[in-house]
């Protein structure tokens, strides 16, 4: 009999400490103005994207750096496995010739399947090629998830797909002819064994003062977004249909992100985007060999719990200290003890087996 409760304290101790090392939040605001100054053997003249594959996002950055090429602002970029997680930054700095400046700020918000992103700025004067006006936010979330169901044998293969709600907008004012973009994604990272590949969910981009591009899921224009030349609003249930693969039992990973970048010009120009109220999960699709499955639960190693309505309330991330789950094994080992020894009292330790099992 006390093996029982030594293989429910390893199974615990496995489950839950791995879990802990598995998720991850990330959240990133970036915002860089001024004139980089091009050193005698060409320092400072190159710049890469500072976060980079699978995404190729945020702010450019110099290679010599942002400090040593005398620019302004900087990135806040922070991970950590609890929630919530947030970051900021703001930059001011002159644009070419020292005409005029540009402002930029992003903001970033990362929780365990709901995140927020925005950023916006504003140049009053011209530009050049070593003149930085970028601001950038994003958000992810990484979760390592098992799905299990009743009525489906673990082992067997399944697919799944995530429906997330993204709110907000877009406005880029611009200046003929010069042109300036700014754009939102959501994109899933999928990793299952030696497979990994990035979806795009959703893309939205305004080009100076044309019209639009959105597109989400299958259907295009998705949801009850408003589209006008240069701006859009709205709101839309997105899902992903890209039917990663996974097998019933086994844990695979995903990582989502939300992003979104502006690039605002010159002379007045401004791009303002706001999403941060965004990517907040709605539902998940299950799939087996015989169609949909609409019983299952979803463990995520962040100890949230999913199903096809999305996060099951209360969605609890606490991972417990150990000598709560020594604590939880004694109680195991009294309680068995305890109905073996004084049938007497089967009905008192019935009710509190069952309100240690609730706690």
């Amino acid at each position: 009999m006390p093996v029982v409760p030594r293989t429910i304290l390893f199974a615990l101790a496995t489950s839950v400490f791995g879990a802990s090392l598995q998720a991850q939040l990330r959240a990133y605001a970036g915002a860089i103005a001024g004139n980089a100054t091009i050193g005698p053997q060409f320092q400072c003249a190159t710049s890469g994207p500072s976060i980079p594959a699978p995404w190729f996002t945020g702010v450019p950055v110099p290679t010599d750096g942002i400090a040593a090429c005398g620019l302004s602002g900087g990135i806040d970029d922070r991970r950590a496995s609890s929630r919530p997680l947030t970051a900021s930054q703001t930059a001011s700095g002159a644009m070419a010739g020292g005409i005029g400046t540009f402002t930029g700020s992003a903001q970033s918000r990362a929780n365990y399947w709901a995140l927020g992103v925005a950023a916006s700025g504003t140049a009053t004067g011209p530009s050049s090629s070593v003149t930085y006006r970028t601001a950038s936010a994003f958000a992810s979330f990484a979760e390592t998830i098992t799905y299990s169901s009743p009525t489906v044998a673990n082992g067997t293969a399944g697919s799944t797909n995530f429906s997330f709600l993204i709110d907000g907008m877009m406005k880029n004012t611009s200046l003929a002819p010069f042109t300036q973009q700014g754009d939102v994604y959501l994109s899933v990272l999928y990793t299952n064994g030696a497979s990994s590949y990035l979806w795009n969910a959703f893309i939205g981009s305004t080009t100076s003062n044309e019209l639009p591009n959105l597109r989400g899921g299958s259907t295009g224009i998705p949801g009850n977004f408003v589209l006008s030349p240069g701006e859009f609003s709205g709101s839309a249930n997105i899902t992903t249909n890209a039917f990663f693969q996974f097998i019933w039992g086994s844990p695979f990973t995903i990582e989502v992100a939300l992003y979104t970048t502006v690039s605002p010009c010159c002379n007045g120009t401004s791009i303002a985007s706001n999403f941060f109220n965004s990517a907040v999960l709605t539902g998940i699709d299950a799939f087996a060999p015989s169609g949909a499955v609409t019983d299952f639960v979803v463990d995520a190693s962040s100890g949230a719990r999913l199903n096809r309505f999305g996060v099951i309330p209360p969605d609890v991330n606490v991972v417990p200290e150990p000598a709560t789950i020594v604590l939880f094994g004694s109680g195991v080992v009294i309680l068995l003890l305890a109905r073996r020894r004084r049938l007497t009292y089967r009905v008192s330790t019935t009710a509190w087996s069952s309100g240690l099992a609730t706690e």
